[in-house]
């Protein structure tokens, strides 16, 4: 995965884990920052194209949400 950092893939995807609904980009990066990962909006849009390639999210108008089985 050329420009996510390791780890990173894994902590955006707990964040919205625990998230209830679609999460604006913004609250993301906040709850990583708590987290204790800093990760650029840029990064994280990189890891959010990622999982929206591979299927694990959905991204729209209120914002983004792990795609449930």
């Amino acid at each position: 995965m050329a420009g996510i950092p390791p780890g990173s893939l894994e902590a955006v995807l707990s964040v919205l884990r625990a998230g209830h609904g679609p999460m604006r980009r913004r609250k993301i990066l906040a709850d990583l920052e708590a987290q204790g990962h800093r990760i650029s909006l840029a990064g994280l849009n990189r890891i959010l194209e990622h999982c929206s390639r591979n299927g694990l999210i959905s991204v729209d108008s209120e914002g983004v949400e792990l795609k449930r089985p």
